[in-house]
């Protein structure tokens, strides 16, 4: 999987170096708390789950990059085992990490980015989310990538994402990075 830049970040798949300082982010709370899995992560886990997540054709892991600095991740699921590519749906995640280059609008490149794949490099018909009820910050910035709430589902607002909605969004957005 080769790096993806564009809108000031790059995208760079998951590498195992990258482990410790995503760890340390993931189980800060204001990042663990709006988790589905709130469960604080040992290194053995997270080594665990970095090995099964290589051998998964359904998923990509990308640590995000800002100014020659780890900034923070983001993922894409299949809904079905196989390969990601043209998979009619699949989940998308996605946390900024504590970092110096963290600013108001590293999670709209982020998320621009991420969907991009998702969309243009992948051709996946459809994306869902989760937010947390109470996570307006992250509400709204799917909201301005396009997403439609599709209702609530155990303290979590489900949301999802068609090509079509984005492409119009993100053309209203790419005013920022140029």
């Amino acid at each position: 999987m080769v790096p993806s830049m564009s809108y000031g970040v790059e995208l760079r798949p998951l590498e195992p170096w990258d482990l410790p300082i995503l760890r340390r982010w993931r189980n800060r709370d204001e990042v663990r708390l709006q988790m589905v899995d709130q469960a604080l992560v040992s290194p053995h886990q997270q080594r665990q789950w970095f090995v099964a997540s290589q051998e998964r054709p359904d998923q990509r892991h990308w640590v995000l990059w800002c100014k020659g600095m780890r900034a923070g991740y983001v993922n894409l699921k299949g809904a079905h085992r196989g390969s990601l590519q043209s998979q009619i749906m699949a989940d998308a995640g996605l946390y900024l990490g504590a970092s110096p280059v963290r600013h108001p609008m590293l999670g709209i490149a982020a998320a621009l980015s991420q969907l991009d794949q998702a969309f243009d490099g992948l051709n996946i018909g459809l994306i869902r989310t989760l937010v947390r009820e109470g996570n307006d910050a992250a509400l709204r910035l799917n909201e301005q990538l396009g997403y439609r709430q599709l209702g609530y589902d155990n303290g979590f607002v489900s949301l999802e994402l068609n090509p079509v909605d984005y492409y119009a969004a993100r053309e209203r957005l790419r005013r920022f990075f140029r």
